[in-house]
């Protein structure tokens, strides 16, 4: 099953600022390759945002960024937990993230977890949940707070 990244409004604002650095000097007159240029990197970055989405197969959740697949175990998933971490990840969304460790650190090549924000995040956890029910999952983030 598919699950696309959440896009929210620093998303949409990231998208917009962008996209306006990249197209706007090529309507004032730069030149045909520097606006060349700009009109590429702006058509790679829309791409980067695009390309971010989720997919479970089998016993596998595969998250793909520009179109580039990883995957990992779901029977290796330790613990679900919503996040407001701020750490680059495969996510395009800065709110409603969660995070999900692994319970071997080579999984990720790193003790920090997998930060993703699919759209339908309820329904993705479940579906988790169904294929490895001995992932710890916690409902909110006062739950992760101290």
């Amino acid at each position: 099953m598919l699950y696309r990244s959440r896009w929210d409004l620093w998303t949409w604002l990231i998208v917009i600022v962008m996209e306006i650095c990249c197209l706007l000097p090529c309507f004032a007159g730069v030149g045909f390759i520097v606006s060349s240029i700009l009109v590429i990197i702006s058509i790679l970055f829309l791409l980067l945002f695009i390309g971010t989405y989720y997919r479970i197969e089998g016993n596998e959740l595969i998250v793909y960024v520009f179109f580039r697949p990883s995957a990992f175990p779901i029977d290796k998933i330790k613990e679900i937990r919503p996040t407001s971490s701020m750490l680059s990840s495969p996510a395009t969304a800065l709110t409603k993230r969660i995070a999900i460790s692994f319970t071997d650190r080579s999984i990720l090549k790193s003790a920090d977890p997998l930060i993703i924000s699919p759209v339908h995040k309820d329904d993705f956890i479940r579906r988790l949940l169904f294929i490895n029910p001995k992932i710890k999952h916690k409902d909110s983030l006062s739950d992760t707070r101290p």
